[in-house]
């Protein structure tokens, strides 16, 4: 037990990214079984007060994408503002309140109890706090030095704090039924919290990657546009309070420019390896998600017959979050398991898994949700993209392949 507690706590990333894959596929597995009983074939799914289709999203945003965010962060943030690596005592009850509280929402979700899976969030909640009280230590630490402001650290911040508030709003739900808190819930996790911490990282990071391996190459990342990208998810996020559909367009189309000059700008013009170019794919649905809000907004606005259904959201869900999570997450386990920095086969497939599941999902948003293509995306996922999922869990119960700590 002390050998696997000690490999599984070796580095920041380890747990928190297990849970994470292994909600990548658990989670997967569960919703797709939620809609063939919904859709194909009734086959006594418990179903209690609250209904899967109202599960899916709270245990998605707060539960899975968390887990591969403190992996991330927790490992970078440090860095990026010039301090030592956090030591175990820091980062290992992070990791256990986030693997616990997916062990107790798997029961839940299985038994469709929404008071079991209160308490996985409250659990989540507190691994967030120490996580966000550590992270405010060392920007703490950059103020009182001549080091910082390090921007992309602050941004990261404070999307994990609004994700909190929002982790916050899911949980009163699940209590009170509330309608309002519910909406709440998915648009601050979406524009408040997951997007602005995924063009957070990929503002960093895709040029630095890219710098690094690709000859010739010209690095952009202009603070003014983190700055930019926070201004114009604030009436995404605020949708539920302000509800005015011609602020949201004006948010939606202003970021489906910006995210489209990011990608313009950032595309190698050289040769690239693979693990970059997944991550230029990936963010490539970016603009195509913000198009797609801003063009059903667009049509509510002027009266056109046009409705997108859920399908831009799942071009961001599934496209964009999905791809750059194989694509980091990729790169971080094979860095730091001393594999070599490759896109290996179950992670060429997985990547392509992702592409035709959000494909799959977004006909299926422009068909009025029909249940089959529902079901076929969660199917392509189950079948191309678990193996990845898999995969990645058994580097994490296992020690580096180069012998070196870590």
């Amino acid at each position: 037990m002390r050998g696997f507690l000690a490999i599984i706590f070796a580095a920041a990333h380890r747990l928190l990214f297990l849970t994470g894959v292994l909600n990548f596929a658990f989670l997967m597995l569960w919703w797709t079984a939620a809609l063939i009983n919904l859709y194909i074939l009734p086959f006594g799914m418990v179903s209690g007060a609250v209904p899967a289709t109202f599960l899916h999203a709270p245990v998605m945003l707060y539960l899975m994408l968390p887990a591969f965010f403190f992996g991330f962060l927790l490992t970078v943030f440090p860095r990026w503002s010039g301090f030592a690596d956090l030591q175990r005592r820091q980062y290992a009850p992070i990791g256990s309140a986030f693997f616990l509280a997916t062990i107790i929402a798997w029961g839940a979700l299985i038994g469709d109890n929404a008071l079991w899976l209160v308490a996985a969030l409250a659990i989540a909640g507190l691994g967030w706090l120490i996580a966000l009280w550590h992270l405010a230590v060392i920007l703490a630490a950059e103020t009182r030095s001549d080091k910082g402001p390090t921007w992309h650290a602050w941004s990261a911040f404070t999307a994990l704090c609004l994700g909190l508030s929002g982790l916050c709003f899911s949980a009163y739900f699940l209590l009170t039924l509330d309608g309002r808190a519910y909406l709440l819930a998915n648009s601050i996790g979406t524009f408040g919290f997951m997007l602005p911490v995924f063009l957070t990282v990929v503002h960093r990071m895709i040029p630095f990657f890219a710098g690094n391996v690709v000859a010739g190459y010209v690095r952009w990342r202009p603070y003014w546009v983190l700055a930019l990208v926070w201004v114009f998810l604030i009436p995404l996020m605020l949708a539920p309070i302000i509800d005015s559909a011609q602020l949201q367009f004006i948010g939606a189309l202003a970021l489906c420019m910006l995210t489209a000059i990011m990608l313009w700008r950032w595309w190698p013009r050289g040769d690239a390896p693979g693990l970059l170019m997944v991550l230029i794919w990936g963010f490539a649905w970016a603009p195509v998600g913000f198009g797609l809000i801003a063009l059903g907004h667009y049509a509510g606005l002027s009266g056109f017959d046009f409705s997108p259904g859920k399908a831009p959201v799942h071009a961001i869900y599934i496209g964009m979050a999905g791809s750059l999570i194989i694509a980091m997450v990729t790169r971080v386990t094979q860095g730091h398991s001393g594999r070599p920095l490759t896109m290996n086969r179950a992670a060429w497939i997985a990547f392509w898994g992702i592409e035709l599941s959000a494909l799959a999902r977004i006909v299926a948003g422009l068909r009025g949700e029909h249940g089959h293509w529902l079901v076929l995306a969660g199917i392509i996922w189950i079948l191309l993209v678990t193996p990845w999922a898999l995969k990645q869990a058994r580097i994490y119960l296992a020690r580096r392949a180069d012998g070196k700590p870590g």
